[in-house]
């Protein structure tokens, strides 16, 4: 299985160096998606390190000035949840449900099949840490993903937009077709790695702390493994990405960024994991 690894990324780390992010799709549909079951019947799919150019070109629709483009390179393979974890896995882990004052709010649905909201950033991370003291046998150790994890992974090898072809109402929940609430998940079309709802449905959690890009035009000046700053600015916002149910489809774009208060709870956000092989 290790072996099968290595020739996926030989030829995708090739495949991407080489022509700069615009992959032939036909080079990768028998490669991917790679996928393994995990702990609380989460699945996940295989991300392999690579580069990727961050951020959108300066004519892409509806773009936002915090979106300067710049490479980044990601040294380290690893698996990411394919959808937004579920009331059920959040209980499953926990041991009791998200604060309940929250769940009166628009767009929320706590039926265990539904992603969970009203989840804020240090519960988010205190849910990562007890799944890792639960599992810590299972070979693997789980996160919360950062913005250049995350992004890398929605873009799945593409610099459109979108990641995914198609109307975006076969792939996103928004505000054109979400009937004004989230959905459970995997019920549109999946990207390149297998994951559901990287547009739309729910903003996500990102582990980062929000803040502007670095310059880094060139392949050869990529930043390697960015984790955004180690203090907040004086905003104190922790990253947020994907869009969701209650934006418009502009707002659910792959480069779209947005941030939140870590002791937000909100009915249009959750977030995913990641776990790394030990």
């Amino acid at each position: 299985m290790r072996q099968m690894y290595k020739q996926v990324i030989s030829v995708l780390s090739f495949i991407t160096l080489s022509s700069c992010g615009k992959v032939p799709a036909s080079h990768l549909s028998e490669q991917f998606p790679i996928l393994r079951s995990g702990p609380y019947d989460m699945e996940f799919s295989f991300i392999p390190s690579g580069a990727f150019r961050m951020g959108s070109p300066e004519d892409e629709y509806q773009r936002d000035d915090n979106e300067t483009r710049h490479w980044v390179r990601l040294t380290q393979d690893y698996w990411m949840q394919t959808t937004e974890v579920t009331v059920g896995q959040w209980y499953a882990v926990m041991g009791v449900h998200p604060k309940r004052e929250c769940w009166e709010l628009k767009g929320a649905v706590h039926e265990h099949h539904y992603p969970v909201v009203c989840v804020n950033y240090d519960e988010v991370l205190e849910f990562v840490r007890k799944l890792n003291d639960q599992t810590k046998n299972d070979g693997y150790t789980y996160y919360l993903p950062t913005e250049s994890q995350w992004k890398y992974a929605a873009r799945a090898y593409t610099e459109t937009p979108y990641s995914i072809k198609g109307e975006v109402g076969s792939f996103a929940w928004y505000l054109d077709n979400s009937k004004g609430q989230i959905h459970p998940p995997g019920q549109l079309k999946a990207n390149l790695f297998g994951l559901y709802d990287v547009h739309g449905n729910l903003w996500e959690w990102n582990l980062d702390w929000y803040a502007g890009y670095p310059k880094a035009e060139t392949l050869e000046t990529a930043v390697i493994d960015p984790k955004g700053p180690k203090k907040p600015n004086k905003l104190g916002l922790r990253m947020l990405s994907g869009g969701s149910w209650n934006n418009p489809d502009w707002a659910c774009r792959s480069a779209h960024r947005f941030g939140g208060k870590p002791d937000g709870r909100f009915g249009n956000l959750g977030f995913r994991v990641i776990r790394i092989s030990d």
